[in-house]
């Protein structure tokens, strides 16, 4: 298989938020962006496929020895092969995908944080690692756009997380902060309920206001001349705000339910916030 068709496959199917973000992306960063989410999706899903840690960890080796046959030129995954001219293209640096490796590891180390301090460490190499990545591709290499990454990454890792909290919680790893769950007088157990209680429910609640600041805060570190060539990041940002709202109109039900915007709306959502990116980058002058 064409190794972008095997990317396509993996992780932008039509109607998802990711071939949105893409389908609106500047065409000449479509190929590279692909690649790197297919990347990102091999490696991080690793943990959710394997529920032997060992064998998890042996999957991850094979990964880092993959990263460096990719950048001595010897790719043999289809993701690896895609990512290749993507790296030439972009000087796309090896250090941000060993982040994400790095960051999946402790998938398999740790079940719990103890507080956000630790969860924050987590967020940063897998979510962080994939931003950085991202911004990379669009040419964005300016202290506020790093900023971007940074900010954008951790609301995205926090955002995955929280829609899957169930899912994790049966497999032995929660990524609520302890100390938060305890202040609301929970214990880890109350995420294999069937039902969402109050108290959970204000537990997620606050996990979504977290994710939707680091989303401000990522966006106001972007001036208006660099919004145009990072609009696939920022569509993807709008299709998680608009997730978390209907999220809190039903009061975060999310051990009863999944959430999922339809492709209709993600197709509006990233038309308009693709259009609105690319008219302030021109009044800017970009």
């Amino acid at each position: 298989m064409d190794p972008l068709e095997y990317c396509r496959q993996k992780v932008a199917n039509p109607g998802s938020a990711i071939y949105y973000a893409l389908r609106f992306a500047p065409e000449a960063q479509q190929d590279a962006l692909l690649a790197v989410h297919a990347f990102y999706a091999e490696v991080t899903e690793i943990p959710d496929e394997i529920s032997d840690a060992a064998v998890g960890e042996v999957k991850l080796n094979w990964w880092r020895e993959e990263l460096q046959r990719l950048f001595d030129g010897q790719p043999r995954h289809p993701v690896s092969q895609a990512l290749a001219p993507a790296i030439e293209a972009h000087a796309l640096p090896a250090e941000s995908f060993r982040e994400v490796i790095q960051g999946t590891a402790m998938d398999l180390s740790y079940n719990v944080y103890p507080s956000f301090r630790e969860l924050a460490v987590y967020c940063h190499r897998t979510g962080g690692g994939l931003t950085s990545l991202l911004t990379g591709v669009a040419g964005a290499d300016s202290p506020e756009s790093a900023r971007f990454a940074h900010d954008l990454g951790m609301a995205f890792a926090l955002r995955r997380r929280l829609l899957s909290v169930r899912r994790n919680a049966r497999a032995g790893r929660v990524y609520i902060p302890e100390d938060e769950l305890e202040s609301a007088g929970l214990q880890r157990e109350a995420l294999l309920q069937q039902q969402t209680s109050s108290a959970l429910r204000g537990v997620f609640r606050q996990q979504a206001e977290r994710i939707l600041a680091f989303l401000d805060q990522a966006d106001s570190h972007l001036a208006d001349t660099e919004r145009g060539r990072l609009r696939s990041g920022i569509i993807l940002a709008a299709l998680d705000r608009a997730l978390l709202r209907e999220m809190a109109q039903d009061n975060f039900p999310l051990l009863e339910q999944g959430f999922e915007l339809t492709p209709l709306r993600r197709l509006w959502i990233a038309w308009r916030t693709a259009r609105r990116q690319q008219r302030l980058s021109r009044k800017a002058g970009a």
